[in-house]
């Protein structure tokens, strides 16, 4: 049977499948997660006070803004540690190699802090991604086959999965909803599972980008565990006894630092790359 999330878990899940159907049943998200239709209603209750959903008859509907993204919003998060991040990670991508850059805004910190390299073919499933880099004479921008998803605006499904199945890389910069030294990398949604998994599959050295928040959390969907994956780039604030495991099971570390300039230089990423459901 498997082990239901923790509260904070399940709203995350939660609202993460009312963005992506537009709506949710409350009694379809009570057997999918498990618990009761009283808790499920709460639930509701609770990110209905947060504005991410609206109640409606047996369950919720999105609230969109017109003028922002699930993208801009979610660059505004642990802003300056996703900068850190990007710029630490981008340390690691040596001149004339092939990387794989997962959707998600810390691999679009990493893309922004790319512009340096020299004669690099990457990969991606984001459309944010391929933005930033297109214009960059000695960059190779390859995008993957696949649906949209209008949350990350990264590729999903069968068909990018397909694309890098047939690729080899060097590096894999892979982001992620929740993990742990149980429960592995896992995410809420299945859509992207495929992908993730399939560009772990394409690389010689898989590197996970994840700020502190993410660790210590499990979401619905398992996609690999941790000793999948040979580096990890976060920042300060993951908890020790889950530093010492993760370094324990001989992966490399490392805590990116975060400085001043970090919070500004995502939120100028919020309006240069990030794409506009409305004008």
């Amino acid at each position: 049977m498997r082990q239901p999330l923790i509260p904070a878990d399940r709203l995350q899940v939660i609202a993460d499948l009312v963005r992506e159907r537009g709506s949710v049943r409350g009694r379809e998200l009570a057997d999918s997660l498990g618990v009761t239709d009283e808790t499920i209603r709460r639930d509701l209750s609770r990110l209905e006070e947060q504005g991410v959903v609206r109640r409606a008859h047996g369950g919720a509907v999105a609230l969109r803004s017109t003028d922002e993204t699930d993208t801009s919003f979610r660059l505004r998060e642990h802003a300056a540690e996703k900068v850190a991040i990007g710029k630490r990670a981008a340390e690691l991508v040596r001149d004339r190699s092939s990387i794989v850059l997962d959707s998600g805004t810390t691999t679009l910190c990493l893309a922004k802090a790319l512009h340096a390299k020299q004669d690099l073919v990457v990969v991606t499933t984001a459309v944010t991604n391929a933005i930033e880099l297109v214009g960059n004479p000695r960059t190779t921008v390859v995008m993957t086959g696949g649906v949209i998803r209008p949350s990350t605006f990264g590729a999903s499904g069968q068909l990018a999965a397909a694309t890098l199945r047939g690729l080899h890389v060097d590096q894999a910069f892979v982001a992620i909803h929740s993990v742990s030294v149980d429960g592995g990398l896992t995410y809420p949604l299945f859509e992207e599972v495929d992908a993730k998994r399939a560009m772990i599959e394409a690389a010689t050295e898989v590197i996970l980008l994840a700020d502190h928040s993410k660790f210590g959390r499990q979401s619905l969907v398992r996609v690999a565990p941790i000793t999948a994956v040979h580096r990890i780039v976060t920042t300060a604030g993951i908890d020790p006894g889950e530093a010492a495991a993760i370094r324990d099971l001989g992966i490399d570390l490392i805590i990116a630092s975060v400085d001043s300039a970090g919070a500004t230089e995502t939120q100028a990423a919020t309006t240069s790359t990030a794409p506009r459901t409305a004008s």
